[in-house]
């Protein structure tokens, strides 16, 4: 049985957009991180007018999504792609010929991904370590445990993961793979165990949880991708448009909070939250997953670059 599936800070995201534009109007959505299609199901209901450019990497998430919000399929656009790739000339291939007004980022991986998915994203089953969020894209998880040096693996585990025992489990991977690859979630999980001292684990959490989430980062180039995305992005957003984006741990916030105060203090955007939203207590405690999540929005207040103009999405004249 999967778990329950919880659209994070939904009422909040909702609110913003309802604040934003009418209910009524057909307004155009980006939802750059499709994951189970929570997000993008509530901006159909809420907006019956709209309609809802659907996107994921994942094509195997695009799928689930699709399937949930099947009765509105026909106001819905998918295009199996990574947010960071999105601009003018993807969105008029599919056949869009306009900005749109209101994008959605959710930085956080998916319960799918975590339980069903099988490729090593959880270290509760043994499963082989895979981790690449596009089934074939570049290395996984295991080559890279197997093939980058010593420091690197240190550096990797350290910046992404912010793990004080990177030292130590860089230099007993590296010892250890001389005899077998390492090539499984459980046999990492035990790894990482035996390395750090009872004393120093996190409370409430798995002693591996920060090299997970560094080896995850890695393969996947996560936040690479923000970078680049919501530079793309906020060009692309349509004037008096609205972008929100949640982020589920502090690497991920720091890019979205900085880009999003560079981009209100030079570009003509306004810095709707000063501080990040939080969920509520109610939330937490029906979705404990979603405590860490920081939600910020920027609004798009005056044209800044030609680079997305209008003209853009209109087709030249014969």
């Amino acid at each position: 049985m999967e778990p329950v599936h919880y659209s994070v800070q939904g009422k909040e995201i909702l609110q913003i957009f309802a604040e934003n534009f009418s209910k009524e109007d057909p307004v155009l959505f980006l939802d750059g991180t499709a994951g189970e299609g929570g997000h993008s199901l509530l901006f159909l209901k809420e907006f019956p007018n709209s309609k809802v450019i659907l996107c994921d990497r994942d094509p195997v998430m695009l799928s689930r999504a699709m399937a949930r919000i099947d009765e509105f399929k026909s106001r819905v656009i998918p295009i199996e792609t990574n947010f960071s790739e999105i601009d003018s000339s993807l969105l008029q291939s599919h056949g869009v010929a306009e900005a749109p007004q209101g994008i959605l980022l959710d930085l956080g991986i998916s319960t799918f991904h975590l339980f069903h998915s099988g490729r090593g994203f959880s270290f509760r089953e043994a499963e082989p370590l895979d981790m690449r969020l596009s089934p074939s894209a570049g290395l996984s998880a295991e080559d890279v445990l197997n093939t980058y040096s010593k420091d690197k693996l240190m550096h990797i585990f350290y910046t992404y993961g912010e793990e004080r025992w990177s030292k130590k489990i860089a230099e007993v991977i590296v010892d250890r793979r001389k005899q077998n690859s390492i090539s499984s979630t459980s046999e990492l999980a035990d790894l990482v165990s035996k390395i750090i001292p009872r004393k120093f684990w996190p409370p409430g959490r798995h002693p591996a949880t920060r090299i997970f989430q560094a080896l995850r980062i890695e393969v996947n180039q996560e936040l690479a991708h923000i970078e680049k995305g919501l530079d793309s992005l906020l060009h692309l957003l349509r004037l008096g448009g609205v972008i929100q984006v949640i982020s589920f741990h502090s690497l991920e916030d720091r890019i979205v909070k900085n880009a999003f105060r560079d981009y209100a203090k030079q570009n003509g955007f306004t810095l709707l939250t000063k501080k990040p939203i939080l969920p509520s207590e109610e939330e937490t405690k029906e979705n404990p997953a979603s405590r860490s999540a920081k939600l910020r929005v920027l609004r798009k207040t005056k044209s800044v670059d030609k680079k997305y103009r209008k003209e853009d999405f209109e087709e030249e004249e014969e």
